[in-house]
């Protein structure tokens, strides 16, 4: 898996980028990392931006899963493309706390991606309605964990070559259908397609019938086959089921006799990250969960209105002291915030957004746009 992708990257993405950082967040104690890479002129102020994280496969990292591609269509499609890097497990191997019971990691990936959310929202205004998860391999697996535990801030989901677990397939209810692509090669010797499933993983079919079940599509799909273009020896059918709600929302990808790899043109007659793209596109979260919502952190304030021409209302349960920065980290006011509702004249400052943090442990900063 490693291999195939490193070796995509020489070929196709070997430019570096000066948009795209390498990022450090504490998640209770411990030192979480991620590549961040914001599309070409980015401006927070005038773009909320959907979001794609894209997840890696056993043993890999996050610097390589960030050269399949992303970063280019991020440029010209408008999105930020995040690349978080797994724990090691028990044998070393970075990992994923997926669900499953073998080569997962015990780390608290669910409060790590909620954080990652946060702070995107915060931090570059993205766009909590078009919130992505894709992944290949065990990061496909936990794509699928993603839509089940963060159901409320994951808009829609795209797995390369990874199932769902036994434990979340048994055990996730989502009150939000995500709408779900899942790509699969049908002799995989890694994650099977079919047959002999590995313990605790699921094989395709039921992962399939798990979602289609999830958005009451019937067990019917619209077949069609994509040219045969490439010489891999591969053909490519692509399943749409019908009578989802809403339509469209559930698809399988079946690539015939290939194994557990990453699909990419001319290699292949598709190139897995363009068409997942284009499937994660079409979705909005319905009623996505607003920045504050890791169990580990509480909201202790609320601005009313938000945006604003220049008054803000502050609802506070508690007496705290407040810091407006501009996003280049300058303070700017200094406020005191006292418990009940605190109004502010926020004119001094600049149409553009800001961010205000207190000296409350247990709070979360806002972001303050003034219009």
């Amino acid at each position: 898996m490693k291999v195939i992708l490193a070796t995509l990257s020489l070929l196709l993405f070997s430019t570096s980028f000066s948009q795209e950082t390498n990022e450090t967040v504490d998640i209770n104690g411990t030192t979480r990392s991620y590549v961040q890479y914001l599309p070409t002129g980015f401006d927070p102020v005038t773009e909320s931006l959907p979001v794609v994280f894209c997840l890696h496969g056993l043993g890999d990292v996050a610097t390589n899963m960030a050269n399949i591609g992303y970063n280019q269509m991020g440029d010209t499609a408008r999105f930020i493309a995040i690349y978080p890097q797994g724990l090691d497990n028990s044998f070393g191997q970075s990992s994923w706390a997926n669900g499953t019971s073998f080569l997962s990691s015990t780390a608290d990936d669910i409060s790590f991606f909620h954080q990652l959310i946060d702070d995107v929202i915060l931090n570059q205004n993205a766009d909590p309605t078009r919130i992505y998860a894709t992944g290949f391999s065990m990061g496909g697996i936990m794509s699928h964990k993603l839509a089940c535990e963060l159901n409320s801030r994951i808009a829609a989901i795209g797995s390369m070559s990874g199932t769902m677990s036994t434990a979340d397939l048994n055990t996730c209810v989502p009150s939000y259908a995500t709408p779900v692509m899942h790509v699969h090669g049908t002799a995989d010797g890694t994650v099977p397609y079919a047959g002999s499933p590995l313990p605790t993983l699921e094989l395709v079919q039921p992962t399939i019938d798990f979602w289609r079940n999830a958005h009451g599509c019937s067990a019917t799909a619209d077949s069609t086959q994509l040219p045969d273009v490439a010489s891999d020896g591969y053909t490519v059918d692509r399943f749409v089921y019908q009578s989802c709600n809403p339509q469209g929302s559930v698809e399988l990808w079946r690539v015939n006799g290939a194994d557990h790899e990453y699909f990419y043109q001319p290699v292949n007659d598709f190139t897995e990250a363009v068409e997942i793209w284009l499937f994660l596109r079409q979705w909005s979260h319905s009623s996505p969960a607003t920045a504050g919502v890791s169990s580990s952190l509480n909201m202790s304030f609320s601005i009313y209105p938000n945006p604003s021409k220049s008054v803000i209302n502050i609802e506070s349960s508690s007496a705290e002291n407040g810091t407006i920065v501009s996003l280049a980290g300058e303070e700017l006011m200094n406020l005191t915030i006292n418990s009940g509702t605190n109004i502010f004249d926020l004119s001094q400052l600049n149409p553009g957004m800001y961010i205000l943090h207190t000296d409350n442990p247990n709070g979360l900063s806002q972001r303050i746009i003034i219009e």
